[in-house]
């Protein structure tokens, strides 16, 4: 994964980071992409990347000498399905809560989005943004625009306004904690022509039309969260406009500022792409948009 402004630091300068995985649902597949969110970090030259299959029995202890913890874990393997989920623990879990809010840094990736429905504690407060049965879904869109709806933030600056994403999920009607520090970076557009054709059905689902938070940063005691809707799978993550995204919300939840630079190609067509979120996307919102006037 070539050309994300590399740095180096010495062992003692590196982000030290623990990748909680083992377990996802039908849909996302954490041995593939555990592997290559480690890699992405890695390559940076910012990080330095241990990777745990089995986070039950943990404690602070465990967790004291990392700087940085990534989800990519959801622990049903039908994601809207009654089978409870498998879950950490809840020392394991406040020790995860206790180490964001004395003011390290995490990560919510993708499928981690859906976890801790119905649990009862911090988890919903600690992500800001969870993904929930009775009001989520997935667009039916593969290929849209990401628009920058924080420029100033230092993860998103220089950015351009909006940019072509490919082979990736468009997560809508997020349910938000009322008492979370949520700021929007990314938002993505719920095309309502990829669900009909006729124009009159294009309201006929909440949020069709809508754009919809699909990157986020929140603030859970002293520490900082970086989310992430998108990611699905290799091909997504290997997008410039991911690459980019998450190494630099990684290394903002963890230091609180952002020196890597974005990758080569950032924010470009990919060469043979869809042509949905480079033309389609645009003529289709100009004309649902006078509609709607």
């Amino acid at each position: 994964m070539p050309g994300i402004g590399k740095r180096q630091l010495s062992d003692s300068d590196t982000i030290k980071t623990l990748i909680i995985t083992g377990h996802t649902d039908i849909h996302h597949d954490w041995r593939t992409m555990s592997p290559m969110l480690a890699e992405l970090l890695t390559g940076t030259g910012a990080f330095d990347v241990r990777i745990t299959e089995e986070f039950r029995g943990a404690s602070s202890e465990t967790l004291e000498p990392y700087d940085l913890v990534v989800l990519n874990y959801f622990g049903r393997f039908e994601p809207w399905g009654h089978a409870p989920e498998k879950r950490w623990g809840t020392s394991a879990e406040q020790a995860l809560y206790d180490f964001v809010a004395a003011g390290k840094g995490v990560v919510v990736y993708h499928a981690s989005l859906q976890m801790g429905a119905g649990w009862g504690d911090d988890f919903e407060k600690m992500a800001g943004g969870v993904l929930r049965e009775e009001c989520s879904r997935r667009a039916p869109i593969n290929d849209f625009r990401l628009h920058v709806k924080a420029p100033d933030h230092p993860v998103t600056a220089g950015m351009p306004s909006s940019f072509p994403h490919y082979d990736d999920d468009l997560y809508v009607n997020l349910r938000w904690d009322p008492s979370a520090d949520v700021e929007v970076l990314i938002s993505g557009w719920d095309n309502p022509l990829r669900y009909t054709q006729v124009p009159s059905e294009w309201n006929a689902l909440p949020g069709m039309g809508d754009e919809h938070p699909i990157v986020w940063t929140n603030r859970y005691g002293e520490g900082r969260v970086y989310a992430t809707g998108i990611g699905h799978g290799p091909e997504a993550v290997s997008h410039p406009s991911f690459r980019g995204l998450f190494v630099r919300g990684a290394e903002w939840a963890a230091t609180g500022k952002v020196t890597l630079g974005l990758p080569d190609g950032f924010g470009e067509p990919v060469p043979g792409g869809d042509w949905w979120p480079t033309t389609l996307e645009p003529m289709v919102r100009e004309m649902y948009e006078s509609r709607q006037a």
